[in-house]
Parts: C-alpha cells; structure tokens; sequence
C-alpha cells in the first residue's frame, strides 16, 4: 500500500510493519486498570489490518460485542536500521497521521487473563485505521501537536504530546534494539482516556491539530459497518 500526504512532497512510501505503543498515556493506563510501565510496550499488527485515507469504513469484526476505539498520534518512519543510538527527529520521522487503532475488548480481556497472545484482538483486517501524512518538514514540532476524537459529534479524546510516558525519541531507539526500522513503518503512539466502544452506524472525527485545538492540521472520517 502506498502512503500518501496530503500535502507536496517529494517522498514515496510503501507500508511496512505497523508498530504500537501500548499505555503510554498514564490516564489511559489508569482507566484500564493497567500499570504504568517502565519500558515501552511494543506491539505490532499485520499489514492487513491497516486502512489509509482521508475517509474510511470501519467494518465490524466477527467474534466480539465490545468493539473499542483508541485514537492515536501515528509516525511515517523513514527508517534507520538497527541499534540506533540517538537521531534527530527529522533523520527518522517523515511524517504524521492520526489513526485509529481498534480493539476487540472482550477477545483481548480473555486472552489476557489466558496468557494468550493478542493478535486476533488487534491485527483482524481494518483495525489499524490511518489518516493521510503531513510531512515532517511541513508540521509543527513534536512537542506542539494534539488531536482530538468525536464519536457521534461527542469529544471522547483530546490529548497532547507532551502527556505522553515515552516519546519518539526514547520508543525509536528502543525499538531498533530488538526491530529494524525500515522506510515506510508505522508507528501508533499511544491513545489517552476516553476510549470506548463503538456500533454500527457510529461515525467518528478525528482532527490533528496543535496545542491550540483551532488551528487543524489534518482531518479523518470513519463510519461503523457490517462486517463484509
């Protein structure tokens, strides 16, 4: 799949791995019931469960009554190999997108309590839903972005980038211990509180914005259906 800004840029990727960063907002951590950890949460899901573009369709999986949204800041790596040490931010990130990475809860609640693995809960196909890209040299910096998510014109989350545990100068790194970064991966940051379950017919607003919640960045729309 290629990704696509939605802005000029000289820059083409193709998806790679979509990595996830799992309680990295301490509320969320907290609403869950979840500890705080004290090193990054990794997770990854399957080039099949991803979705990308300005206007979406969120299909309602098979095997869950408690579908969850949790609305995230996610990064267009350009890539770096292994074991890297310390980088500016515009020498690994390309861009940043808003997404969506949906959750069925009940399946993860009980593979959780198994010692199970949660790949079925995270990685069915659509749960990793991705707006378009701002290139890196075109955003503001890191430190003042935020967006913001409405189900049914409802805010449910709002968050900055400052409230985060780790941010993508600690998780690249540490990713690229254990992970090769390669052009075109992905990276979901966290969600902040407010998550929440999702129905048929439900219809969700995303906004990526700075500090300043008027001053929008980028847009995302994505409506509830049937399962196909």
């Amino acid at each position: 799949m290629r990704l696509i800004f939605d802005r000029a840029s000289d820059e083409e990727y193709e998806a790679g791995t979509v990595f996830c960063v799992g309680r990295n907002y301490v509320e969320h951590a907290e609403e869950l019931g979840n500890e705080v950890p004290q090193d990054p949460i990794i997770f990854d899901k399957p080039i099949s469960a991803l979705r990308h573009g300005s206007y979406t369709v969120i299909e309602y999986p098979p095997g869950t009554r408690d579908l969850h949204f949790e609305g995230e800041l996610v990064l267009l790596l350009r890539g770096g190999g292994r074991n890297i040490r310390a980088y500016s931010p515009a020498d690994v990130i390309a861009g940043y997108a808003i997404g969506v990475d949906l959750t069925m809860r009940d399946v993860q609640t009980d593979a959780k309590r198994k010692g199970l693995p949660w790949t079925l809960a995270k990685g069915f196909d659509g749960a990793a839903q991705v707006s378009h890209f701002i290139p890196y040299e075109s955003a503001p910096p890191f430190e003042e972005l935020g967006f913001s998510l409405w189900v049914n014109d409802e805010l449910r989350q709002r968050a900055t980038t400052n409230q985060m545990v780790f941010s993508p100068e600690m998780l690249v790194p540490y990713m690229s211990r254990f992970f090769s970064i390669r052009p075109g991966d992905l990276l979901f940051t966290g969600t902040p509180k407010g998550v929440g379950p999702l129905q048929i017919e439900d219809k969700i607003v995303m906004q990526l914005h700075t500090q300043d919640t008027d001053e929008v960045l980028l847009d995302f729309h994505a409506q509830v259906t049937e399962w196909q």
